[in-house]
């Protein structure tokens, strides 16, 4: 990706709320560059799928990649408040 275009998407703060899906065995993602990038977000998320490939939507954990998207837009409509948070877990 050209400088240009890196500066001008790090620089950039866009107030639209952003879900960031990744595999963390994804040989084609750069997980770095997109923790860069969602750290300049003012509203990012980014969420790493265990043992996941390049396409979250079609691997193993298809179902709990669905759930984090409908989570999100849930969110979305309740002004990024989500529905579940946790208070406590032993695990």
């Amino acid at each position: 990706v050209p400088d240009a275009l890196l500066d001008a998407a790090y620089g950039g703060a866009s107030a639209v709320p952003a879900l960031f899906l990744v595999g963390d065995a994804d040989p084609l993602a750069d997980l770095d560059a997109l923790l860069r990038t969602a750290t300049s977000l003012p509203r990012a998320r980014l969420s790493v799928v265990r043992g996941a490939h390049h396409d979250v939507l079609n691997d193993t954990q298809h179902r709990a990649v669905a759930a984090e998207i409908v989570a999100f837009l849930e969110a979305l409509r309740d002004a990024l408040v989500p529905a579940v948070a946790v208070r406590i877990s032993a695990w």
